[in-house]
């Protein structure tokens, strides 16, 4: 009897250990064509790394993962005509005969993908997905990589890049260009960035550490926004209730804007003209260099108002203290709170 069970249970490991068995390949593709067109990268569901190659053309390497060989081998890797008449490197599904497919990374998604509706999810479906990796030419590209379900990180390439992914998060690295990262629902973090740049995800964070360029434009459903280290023209937050921090900025123009989170702020350098900050029930708190003129006009429903320059001359209107003066008053400030304190001191 106890062989018997014992048997009985070395086939059921057995049985299982099959049923989760993974079979994988690799397919690689190079673009057709003059790489210094615009081109896309698509997939449906994995990985997307992108990264500057050694050579002149854009190459493509996506290695799948399937629950078995048949399902492996019905999966190709192609050039076809992107939706903006672009040619693509996409990976194809056999979404003929599956229209669910399983992403063990994945939460559960609908999308539309290569002329069909797909559902990928991590807990139905046949498991079926590819990681991608994409080498591109060192010189400026003009480009979109899209991902609808996993992360894209991209790192030391150029030109007009736009990296799109619907549930993943985003990685940008040593980027220079136009650049946009578009994520539905995941993360989004550039570090080294010059140009522009544009972050833009419904319910993740937006976060940057190193920014050098002309605009930088960073757009969060839900999420926080944080900068450091940046020098630009323009910088433009926004969130619907995160909260809002951007440190060490050499700018000409801030302005930020939170449904219900805190606004802070902290100015470098000498180029800064106009600060504009809107928050439904948060906090502003401004910090800007010791010798800087300023104008401050704060429109407040409720909460203190604090001015750490001493030299500063209070603005009164119908005995209420609303802001502040210094000097010239060269950089405007307009503030506005539901409920939440205002305050603006000297950059230590």
């Amino acid at each position: 009897m106890l062989r018997r069970v014992l048997a009985l249970a070395s086939t059921a490991i057995l049985t299982a250990g099959l049923a989760h068995a993974e079979a994988t390949r690799s397919l690689r593709v190079t673009l057709a064509g003059d790489p210094a067109s615009p081109f896309s990268v698509e997939n449906l569901a994995g990985k997307m790394i992108i990264v500057a190659g050694d050579g002149d053309e854009v190459a493509a390497v996506a290695t799948v993962h399937a629950e078995n060989e048949e399902l492996a081998a019905a999966v190709r890797f192609e050039q076809v005509t992107g939706k903006d008449g672009e040619p693509a490197l996409r990976v194809r599904y056999p979404l003929d005969r599956h229209s669910t497919i399983r992403y063990p990374s994945g939460g559960r998604s609908n999308v539309d993908y290569d002329g069909h509706r797909v559902t990928v999810s991590s807990q139905s479906g046949v498991m079926v997905y590819a990681d991608v990796d994409v080498r591109v030419p060192r010189r400026a590209v003009s480009a979109s990589f899209r991902n609808p379900v996993g992360s894209i990180t991209a790192e030391g390439i150029t030109g007009k890049l736009l990296l799109d992914t619907g549930s993943g998060d985003i990685t940008a690295r040593n980027l220079e260009g136009a650049i946009k990262a578009d994520s539905g629902s995941g993360d989004v973090r550039a570090e080294r960035i010059k140009g522009s740049y544009m972050c833009d995800t419904g319910s993740g964070s937006c976060q940057v550490d190193g920014f050098e360029g002309d605009t930088l434009n960073l757009d969060s459903g839900s999420g926080t926004i944080r900068v450091t280290h940046a020098n630009a023209t323009k910088i433009s937050a926004d969130t619907g209730s995160g909260s809002i921090r951007i440190e060490q900025a050499d700018t000409a123009e801030f302005m930020g804007d939170s449904g219900s989170g805190n606004i802070e702020f902290e100015g470098t350098g000498t180029r800064l003209q106009r600060v504009k900050g809107d928050t439904g029930s948060g906090d502003i708190r401004l910090r800007l260099p010791g010798d800087t003129a300023f104008e401050l006009v704060a429109d407040q429903g409720s909460g203190d108002l604090a001015c750490g320059f001493k030299d500063a001359q209070p603005i009164v209107k119908k005995r209420t203290v609303i802001g502040y003066r210094r000097g010239d008053g060269r950089v405007r400030i307009s503030l506005d709170t539901g409920s939440g304190d205002v305050r603006i001191d000297p950059t230590p």
